[in-house]
């Protein structure tokens, strides 16, 4: 049953990417003012290292909105973000959250899915994002949901892959490069 389960799964975030008509026009990110922010809370050291980088982006003068993904058994840490789990899937593969559906909705100037390994439940609310530019971490089979992949290889901490990718959404001109 979890077999066909994720199948659907992965084929309606297929489908949602690929009906996805939203503009993709990159501001710069000195001109963005609305930034979005995915993950999945697995470990406190992962944790920590997103609201590290949310406090920068705030500090940076951007309005910041996370979603997170909380993992079977896993725990919200100071419940700072609104979560999805497994329960909030449909049998069907659609995604029945009001949080992620919302979150979906905002058209966020950036979008950072900031997982190193894949999880399907974020991949399915970034195919839905209506986001101008979608940020992430080089993943197998990622090209079509995002627009700028940085490739870690699992070489750095989660806390320099963060760095990594401030770095680099900086550098981003009006032009998109």
């Amino acid at each position: 049953m979890a077999v066909i389960y994720k199948n659907l799964l992965q084929k309606r975030t297929e489908r949602l990417q690929s009906e996805n008509q939203s503009s993709r026009n990159t501001v710069s990110y000195v001109d963005a003012q609305t930034i979005g922010v995915l993950f999945t809370q697995s470990t406190r050291e992962n944790y920590q290292a997103i609201r590290d980088l949310v406090k920068q982006f705030k500090n940076d003068g951007k309005q910041v909105e996370v979603l997170c993904y909380l993992e079977k058994g896993g725990e919200n840490y100071d419940f700072l973000y609104d979560y999805i789990t497994s329960n909030d899937v449909g049998l069907w593969g659609k995604m029945q959250s009001s949080s992620a559906l919302k979150f979906a909705r905002h058209t966020f100037d950036y979008l950072f899915y900031l997982d190193l390994k894949e999880n399907m439940y974020l991949e399915n609310v970034l195919a839905m994002s209506k986001a101008s530019c979608r940020i992430g971490f080089y993943k197998r089979n990622n090209d079509d949901l995002l627009d700028l992949m940085l490739n870690v290889n699992g070489r750095l901490s989660i806390e320099a892959a963060m760095d990594q990718i401030l770095f680099y959404t900086r550098k981003l001109g009006g032009d998109g490069k």
